[in-house]
C-alpha cells in the first residue's frame, strides 16, 4: 500500500512540476517528500533482492540465491533506474543550459508505475477473499486512471502554450505589474500571446495577469478531461498549430479511452462477466416460463424465496460436486474431510467403519437444497436414499399430516431405513426452513460396502435397535394424541397440533391484503416508489429554486405526511408484510428506512434553525428506489404484465439518469445562488439566452455593483432558470456539450469536470443496459427464434431434407415457441429443488392428468412426478408419428387432435416380442378402434419389449398435441411404488386405453388377476391411491344397447365439441359390424368421450 501510494504521488507530481515549475519552484518540503519516496524504493529493492519469495512453476521459491538471481534477471535494472535520483545528480554535474534535460530525467521514476498493476491485482484478490464486491472498486480504479491520464494531458497542454514564447524574454516585464497593455498585463501578453491562455483571458475566464498556478491548472484540466471522454464543451480550444496538433493526438487517444469507459462500465452495469448475471438470467428465465403459463402466486413466492436463498448462501450454484470432482482425488478427500465426512462419523451406523470407508462414503454424498415447505420424503414411497441434514430444520410427520413425531436440526439424519430394509417409508419429512441436505443412495452405499467386504451384522444390529425405538416412540406419540382428543385430559392442553407447523400454508395468519402479490402490496409498492422519487426530486429543487417562504407551511405539511407514510411502511415491513426473506430486509434495508424517518424532525426548524438540516436525511431513500421498482415489477409480472430483467435494468438506468440530470441542475444553480453570490461573473450572469451583453437584464442574472451581489434569477420565474440549468446538465451528462453554457469560476469548472466524468459513466451504463436488453432479445426473444429457424433452414437445405419433414420441424418449433417461447422446462427449472420442480410441472400439465383416465386415481405425488417427466410434442395434419418397425421407448398420450392406427399386414417387420403379441395388439385395436383422440395413449407395447420396435403405424388426421413419457422415466417413477404397485400401474397401460378396457387375460410375462367379478371391479383400485375407479361388466354390449346409448349421446351432442361428435359418428359406423362375442369390451356409459 505504501509503494502504491508513493507511485500514485509521483505519477501526479512529476508531470505537474515539469509543466508548472517556472511558476512554482520546488520547496524544501517537496524535496523531502522526493527523498522519502526514493528511500522507499531503495528499501523495496533490498527486500526483493534478499527476502521476498516468488512463485515459479507453481512452487514457492524461498532460497536466497535463487531470489537474487531471479531479481537480477527480471527487475533490478528498471528498479535501479527508477530509484536512483538521477535528476538531482545531473543538476549537480551538468551546467544550467541543460536544465530542461535534467528536468526530463524525473520521468524515469514513472517506470515504477507499471509494477503497481500487479500490486492492485493482489490487493483486489485479498479483498475478494474477504467477501468484498469488487465491481465498484474496479470502477474507481478505472476512473482514477482516466483522471490521471487527463492530468497528464492537461499538464502537457499548458506546457505547449508555455513553451511557445521564451519565458526568459518575458522575465524582465514582470516589473510592470498589472498594468494593462491591450488585453492583459505586459508580462502576460508577452508570455501568452497567440495561445489558448490568451483567449481565456479575453473571455474573462482568467485574470489579466494570467492567473495563479491553480487557476491555470484548472483551465488546462478543463480542456483535457472533456477531450478524453469526447465531450464537446468548446470552453477551452487550441489556437496555435502546436496546440492543435497536440489536441489532435489526445483526441485520438480520447476515442480509445471513451471506448474503454463504455466497455468497462457497460460490463459492470449489465454484469456480462459475473456469476450474478448468469444466475439472474437463469432466474429470469424461470419467471418468464411461469409468467407464460400463468402459475399461482404461491409458486412465484417460493421461487423468489429460493432464488434469494440460493444466491445468498451458495452464490447461485447448485452443482457443488462439479467443483469438487474436478480436483485430484487427494484434494477431493481433503475437501470432503472438512465438509461432509463429519456427518458419516456422527451417524452411529457407521461407527464400525474405517477411515477409508468413511472417506469413500463421503464421496458418495450428493448435496441437495430444499425450499421451505418442500416434502423431502413421502409416506408410502419405497425409499432409496438416506439424508443428512447439513443446515436447516425439518419435521417428521404422519401420513395424515396430523401428528408431528420429531423436529430435526443441523447434524441430524433421517431416512436410514431405506438403506437396510426394503419397505415403504413410515412417515413424511417436510422442510421447515431452507435446508442443505446430503443424500446417500442405497446403490452407492451397497457398492462401497461390497467393494470393501464389510460385515453388516453389527451395523444391522444397531439399526434394528434404533428402528425399534423409533417405532415405539411413534406408537407412543399416536397413543398420546388419541388421549389428547379428550378435552378433559391434561394432554389436550399440552399437545401442539401439526397445523402450527411451517410445513403447511400459514398465509391465513396474516391478512390477505399483506400477501406479497396482493393488490394492496402492488399499490403500496407504487406509492413507495413514487414518493421516494418525489422526495429525491423535490428536496434539491426546493433548496436550489425556492422563491419565498410563502408556501413553506404547505411544503412542510406535505413532507410530514410523506414521512408519516414511510414510518407506517417501516412498521408494516417489519411486522405485517409476509416477506420472502424478512431477515434480509432487517440486515440491509431497515436501517436506511429508520434513519430517513428522522427527517420528520424538520418540523422543529421553526424554533431551532439547526434542525432544518434533518430534512436531507430523507435523501437516503434514493437507495431504496431499486428495491421498490423490483417489488412493483414482480407484482406486475404476476398480473400478466411481463417485465424482464433487462427491461427492469433499462428502466432503472433511465430513471436514475433523469434524476442525476435534475440533481446536477440543482447543484449548478446552488453554486450560483449561494457560493458565488458576490462574484461579478458567474455562469448565470454570462448566460444570455435572449441576446444582449454580459451583465444585461436579458441574461439569467445581473450583478448589482451597489450592493456587491447579483440577483438570483433575472427571468420571469424560477422555472425558466431551472430549464437553463437542466439544459446545461443534460447536454453535459449526455456527452454532447453544446458549449452555450460554460463555467466561469474555478468552482464551476471543477463541478463541470465532475459532471463530465459522471456523464461518461452514465452514458456507458445506458449502453450497457441497452446491450443487456438486446442480448436478452437475441437469446430469448423473437430474434433468437428467427435465427434458430434460419439455421434450421440452412442445415436442411444443405442436407436436402424433404419438404414434408421440413414442414413438420418448423411446425414443431413454432408450437414450442407459442407454448413457452422456446424455453425447455427441464433445463429452465434445473436450479430449483425437485419438489418445487414437480409442483411447477404439475401446474403446467395438470390438464393432461384430467384427460387420461389412467392417471386420475394415482396419488398426488405420483401425478406430480409423471407431469415432470412428460415431454410435449406436436404433429401437423397427415404426418407420421411413428411407423411399424421404428424404435421407440416412449408412451404417447394424446391431449388434442385425432390419429389413425394401421396394423402391419406383414409381421416380418416386427421383432420377436411384436410377433408374439400381434394377435393381442389386433384384438386391442378392434376393441378401442383405430381412430384415437384425447385421453388415449399410444406405444405402450414398449413396456413388454426390450428392443422398442413399434408394432403399428400412427398417422395424425388433425393437428395433434402429444405428451411423451419415456420408459426410463416411468421406471424411475415406479421405483418409489414397490414391485406390486409397479406391476399394477404398468398393467393398467396394457389393459386400458382411454375409458375402454380391452384386455382381461393374464398379460404375457406378467401375472394377471383372476377374472372374477369382484377382482375385476378392483382391477384399478390401488390401495395406495387417493381415489379408485371401478367398472361394471366384462362383456361387450349388444347392438341394441349400443343404439340406445348412441341415441342418448345424440341428444347431448349439442353440448359436445366437434371431437365428441366425430366419435359418435365413428360409433355409428361400428354398429354396422358383426357382433363378435369373443371380445370383451367395457363401455363407460358415464363418459361422453367414450369411443
Amino acid at each position: 500500500t505504501v509503494l502504491l501510494s508513493s507511485c500514485s504521488f509521483i505519477a501526479w507530481a512529476i508531470p505537474f512540476r515539469l509543466a508548472f515549475q517556472s511558476e512554482m519552484e520546488m520547496s524544501h518540503f517537496d524535496f523531502v517528500i522526493d527523498l522519502v519516496i526514493d528511500s522507499f524504493f531503495l528499501f523495496d529493492m533490498v527486500l526483493h533482492f534478499r527476502f521476498i519469495a516468488f512463485i515459479q512453476n507453481g512452487k514457492l521459491v524461498t532460497d536466497i540465491n535463487k531470489i537474487k538471481r531471479h531479481y537480477k534477471a527480471h527487475k533490478l535494472r528498471l528498479d535501479l533506474i527508477a530509484a536512483v535520483p538521477l535528476d538531482t545528480i545531473a543538476r549537480l554535474v551538468l551546467p544550467s543550459r541543460f536544465a530542461n534535460f535534467v528536468d526530463s530525467l524525473k520521468l524515469l521514476k514513472l517506470i515504477r508505475l507499471g509494477r503497481q498493476f500487479h500490486t492492485v491485482d493482489r490487493l483486489f484478490r485479498e479483498l475478494l477473499d474477504r467477501g468484498f464486491n469488487l465491481a465498484p472498486l474496479r470502477l474507481v480504479e478505472f476512473l482514477s486512471g482516466v483522471v490521471l491520464i487527463a492530468h497528464w494531458a492537461g499538464c502537457g497542454f499548458y506546457a505547449v502554450a508555455r513553451w511557445k514564447n521564451r519565458y526568459q524574454e518575458c522575465a524582465g516585464k514582470e516589473s510592470s505589474g498589472l498594468e494593462i497593455s491591450k488585453w492583459a498585463s505586459h508580462h502576460a501578453e508577452c508570455l501568452w500571446s497567440d495561445t489558448w491562455i490568451e483567449r481565456q483571458i479575453r473571455k474573462g475566464k482568467l485574470p489579466t495577469s494570467g492567473g495563479a498556478t491553480l487557476q491555470l491548472y484548472i483551465r488546462s484540466f478543463n480542456w483535457a478531461l472533456p477531450t478524453l471522454v469526447v465531450v464537446v464543451i468548446g470552453d477551452v480550444v487550441p489556437v496555435s498549430s502546436n496546440e492543435t496538433l497536440y489536441a489532435f493526438i489526445w483526441m485520438a487517444i480520447g476515442v480509445t479511452i471513451n471506448a474503454a469507459i463504455i466497455g468497462n462500465v457497460a460490463n459492470i452495469v449489465s454484469n456480462l462477466e459475473t456469476d450474478s448475471a448468469d444466475f439472474a438470467g437463469r432466474v429470469d428465465e424461470i419467471k418468464s416460463f411461469m409468467f407464460k403459463h400463468r402459475l399461482s402466486s404461491s409458486l412465484h413466492s417460493r421461487v423468489d424465496d429460493f432464488s434469494r436463498y440460493l444466491w445468498s448462501m451458495h452464490q447461485g450454484s447448485t452443482v457443488e460436486d462439479d467443483f469438487i470432482m474436478s480436483l485430484p482425488y487427494t484434494l477431493q478427500t481433503a475437501v470432503l474431510e472438512h465438509t461432509r465426512a463429519k456427518h458419516i462419523r456422527c451417524c452411529p451406523f457407521f461407527d464400525f467403519c474405517s477411515k477409508e470407508v468413511v472417506k469413500a462414503l463421503s464421496l458418495c454424498l450428493k448435496p441437495r437444497v430444499y425450499c421451505k415447505g418442500d416434502i423431502i420424503c413421502h409416506y408410502g414411497d419405497m425409499g432409496q436414499e438416506m439424508f443428512f441434514l447439513d443446515h436447516g430444520t425439518v419435521e417428521v410427520i404422519s401420513a395424515d399430516l396430523s401428528t408431528r413425531f420429531a423436529t430435526l436440526h443441523d447434524g441430524s439424519f433421517f431416512g436410514e431405513t431405506a438403506l437396510f430394509i426394503k419397505q415403504p417409508r413410515a412417515s413424511t419429512v417436510c422442510a421447515l426452513s431452507f435446508c442443505d441436505i446430503l443424500e446417500l443412495t442405497k446403490h452407492d452405499f451397497l457398492v462401497e460396502l461390497r467393494r470393501r467386504q464389510i460385515n453388516l451384522s453389527c451395523m444391522m444390529e444397531l439399526f434394528n435397535s434404533i428402528h425399534n425405538s423409533n417405532i415405539r416412540r411413534n406408537k407412543a406419540v399416536n397413543e398420546n394424541l388419541e388421549i389428547s382428543k379428550n378435552q378433559q385430559t391434561k394432554l389436550s392442553k399440552l399437545v401442539q397440533k401439526a397445523d402450527d407447523s411451517m410445513c403447511y400454508n400459514n398465509d391465513d395468519e396474516k391478512a390477505k391484503v399483506f400477501k406479497p402479490y396482493s393488490t394492496f402490496r402492488l399499490c403500496w409498492g407504487i406509492c413507495c416508489c413514487a414518493l421516494s422519487i418525489y422526495t429525491c426530486v423535490a428536496v434539491p429543487y426546493w433548496v436550489a429554486f425556492a422563491e419565498s417562504n410563502s408556501d413553506e407551511y404547505s411544503l412542510i405539511m406535505i413532507n410530514v405526511l410523506i414521512d408519516m407514510f414511510f414510518m407506517i411502511d417501516l412498521y408494516l415491513r417489519c411486522y405485517e408484510f409476509t416477506f420472502p426473506a424478512n431477515t434480509q430486509y432487517e440486515k440491509s434495508q431497515m436501517a436506511v428506512d429508520f434513519i430517513s424517518c428522522f427527517a420528520l424532525l424538520d418540523v422543529m426548524s421553526y424554533r431551532l434553525s439547526g434542525m432544518k438540516h434533518f430534512r436531507y436525511l430523507c435523501l437516503l431513500r434514493i437507495s431504496r428506489i431499486p428495491s421498490f421498482c423490483d417489488e412493483v415489477s414482480q407484482n406486475l409480472n404476476f398480473r400478466g404484465i411481463r417485465i424482464s430483467l433487462a427491461i427492469n435494468l433499462l428502466c432503472k438506468q433511465g430513471l436514475f439518469y433523469l434524476m442525476t440530470n435534475h440533481w446536477v441542475a440543482c447543484v449548478w444553480f446552488i453554486i450560483h445562488r449561494y457560493l458565488e453570490r458576490s462574484e461579478k461573473f458567474t455562469w448565470a450572469t454570462t448566460d444570455c439566452p435572449f441576446g444582449g451583453d454580459v451583465g444585461d437584464y436579458k441574461c439569467l442574472a445581473k450583478y448589482d455593483p451597489v450592493i456587491g451581489e447579483h440577483n438570483i434569477c433575472n427571468l420571469g420565474s424560477m422555472v425558466e432558470c431551472y430549464v437553463r440549468s437542466f439544459h446545461f446538465a443534460l447536454t453535459t451528462l449526455s456527452t454532447v456539450g453544446y458549449g452555450d453554457i460554460s463555467p466561469v469560476t474555478e468552482i464551476e469548472t471543477i463541478w463541470e469536470n465532475c459532471v463530465v466524468l459522471t456523464g461518461a459513466c452514465f452514458m456507458a451504463g445506458l449502453i450497457g443496459a441497452f446491450g443487456a436488453y438486446l442480448s436478452e432479445n437475441d437469446s430469448l426473444g423473437m430474434n433468437a427464434f428467427r435465427l434458430k429457424i434460419q439455421s434450421l433452414k440452412n442445415y436442411m437445405s444443405y442436407r436436402n431434407i424433404p419438404d414434408y419433414i421440413q414442414n413438420e420441424i418448423f411446425f414443431s418449433h413454432h408450437f414450442r415457441w407459442q407454448k413457452s417461447q422456446g424455453l425447455d422446462e427441464h433445463e429452465t427449472l434445473q436450479i430449483l429443488p425437485e419438489p418445487l420442480q414437480h409442483d411447477i410441472s404439475y401446474e403446467v400439465k395438470r390438464r393432461v392428468l384430467h384427460l387420461v383416465p389412467i392417471f386420475k386415481p394415482l396419488p398426488l405425488i405420483v401425478q406430480k412426478r409423471i407431469c415432470h417427466a412428460l415431454i410435449p410434442q406436436v404433429y401437423p395434419k397427415d404426418s407420421i408419428i411413428y411407423s411399424v418397425g421404428d424404435i421407440g421407448h416412449e408412451i404417447l398420450f394424446i391431449v388434442s387432435g385425432v390419429v389413425t392406427v394401421t396394423l402391419p399386414s406383414d409381421l416380418s417387420e416386427l421383432d420377436t416380442s411384436g410377433k408374439s403379441n400381434a394377435a393381442l395388439n389386433k384384438e386391442k385395436f378392434e376393441a378401442i378402434g383405430k381412430i384415437l383422440s384425447a385421453g388415449n395413449h399410444l406405444g405402450e407395447s414398449c413396456l413388454n419389449s426390450n428392443s422398442g420396435v413399434r408394432q403399428e403405424t400412427v398417422i395424425s388426421k388433425t393437428t395433434v398435441e402429444l405428451y411423451a413419457l419415456s420408459k426410463d422415466d416411468l421406471n424411475g417413477i415406479c421405483r418409489f411404488m414397490g414391485s406390486d404397485k409397479e406391476k399394477e400401474f404398468k398393467e393398467s397401460f396394457l389393459r386400458r386405453n382411454g375409458n375402454i378396457w380391452h384386455f382381461f387375460d393374464d398379460l404375457p410375462g406378467m401375472v394377471g388377476p383372476d377374472k372374477s367379478d369382484n377382482e375385476e371391479q378392483d382391477l384399478l383400485h390401488f390401495p395406495w391411491s387417493d381415489s379408485a375407479q371401478s367398472f361394471n361388466g366384462s362383456r361387450r354390449p349388444t347392438n341394441a344397447v349400443r343404439r340406445r346409448r348412441l341415441s342418448q349421446a345424440r341428444r347431448r351432442s349439442l353440448s359436445y365439441s366437434s371431437r365428441d361428435v366425430f366419435r359418435n359418428m365413428f360409433l355409428e359406423r361400428r354398429l354396422q359390424r358383426d357382433d363378435q362375442s369373443s371380445r370383451s369390451v367395457v363401455w363407460d356409459p358415464g363418459s361422453p368421450r367414450g369411443n
